[in-house]
């Protein structure tokens, strides 16, 4: 049976195991293009069985599946091989909570973070390169279907964070595939959204809100909220989850106070994003780090940069709800027109 090593933080071995942590996301990101757990998802099966579906060599295969087994992620009796519980919820395709875009996007990502010395020494993102290499239909659609993948995790720590007393009209700008939206949606039968993104993009989010029996209460509406009007006294509630990241301080607080006409007195706005604390957790830290290598003016705030552009923007009330260890809601109220 494969036992995990259990080391201090504290010495060498530490250093090794973070050095490994590529060979175990490459694994696992193989796993998941080859298709390996469905096919485990049929039943167990043995090595050479696995490899004869996916068309692989079958000592390979069976190497792969001991270093999935180190992961958690699947499990053997005898010479047979199943999914684990967390591979059979997260890693077969066609179930509710499936990862695999998201995982896949992480693949996307791999051949930009290679060149990550090269950011830092120039300060400049060099990502755009390898992801531009696929189709742009195709690449915009794994994304999509990555954020909706990543959105599911915590959709419903969101929608319980959130008041919706007297909403009547919801604002989700960049809302891709709509998860949030939905479940504001469903948490109060009264309200209707509106989900502003780009032309391309909301070709796919009609079909996920389709899916989710939504489209009777949802507006689509093309357009690029870094530039548009949002119109004024208009919603009651403004969600920008996960899009401040993406561009300079300037364009949030320009933003922010288009988001403030746009509300209506008593309206709220939700900036739901990745926050670099005091004391930064790995996760916003990271991911910080993946907007220089990936865009050209991202970066993770603070709560303080971005209470800034809200108290610039005439909001009140303005206060923080962590959700995980490196993410969270920062809200505010417009009570009356600045």
């Amino acid at each position: 049976m494969f036992t995990r090593d259990t080391r201090s933080s504290s010495n060498g071995w530490y250093i090794l195991d973070i050095c490994r942590g590529h060979w175990a996301a490459h694994a696992l990101f193989t796993a998941v293009d080859l298709g390996l757990f469905d096919v485990l998802a049929q039943g167990a099966q043995t090595p050479a069985r696995v490899a004869a579906v996916l068309g692989t060599h079958p000592e390979a295969t069976a190497r792969l599946l001991v270093v999935l087994e180190g992961l958690g992620l699947v499990e053997r009796e005898g010479e047979l091989w199943r999914n684990a519980p967390l591979a059979a919820r997260y890693l077969v395709r066609g179930r509710d909570a499936y990862l695999g875009h998201a995982v896949h996007h992480f693949a996307n990502l791999a051949e930009g973070w290679s060149r990550l010395g090269e950011a830092v020494r120039t300060g400049r993102p060099v990502g755009f390169e390898p992801v531009e290499r696929a189709n742009y239909d195709e690449r915009l659609r794994d994304y999509i279907l990555a954020m909706r993948d990543q959105a599911r995790l915590k959709v419903e720590q969101l929608a319980a964070a959130l008041d919706l007393s007297g909403c009547e009209h919801i604002l989700d700008l960049g809302g891709g595939p709509g998860v949030y939206s939905v479940a504001l949606l469903k948490k109060d039968p009264r309200a209707r959204a509106t989900i502003l993104d780009l032309a391309p993009t909301l070709k796919i989010t009609r079909e996920l809100i389709e899916a989710a029996g939504m489209l009777d209460r949802v507006e689509l509406r093309a357009g690029d909220f870094t530039k548009d009007e949002l119109g004024e006294g208009v919603y009651d509630l403004v969600l920008a989850s996960n899009v401040v990241h993406i561009y300079d301080a300037d364009t949030n607080r320009q933003l922010m106070r288009r988001v403030f006409r746009a509300l209506r007195p008593g309206g709220q706005v939700v900036i739901h994003d990745y926050v670099l604390a005091e004391e930064p957790s790995l996760e916003a830290a990271l991911f910080d780090l993946n907007m220089l290598v990936g865009t050209l003016t991202g970066r993770v705030y603070s709560v303080q940069e971005m209470g800034s552009w809200l108290g610039d923007a005439g909001f009140e009330d303005v206060t923080y709800h962590p959700l995980t260890a490196g993410s969270g809601l920062l809200k505010g109220r417009k009570w009356t027109d600045k």
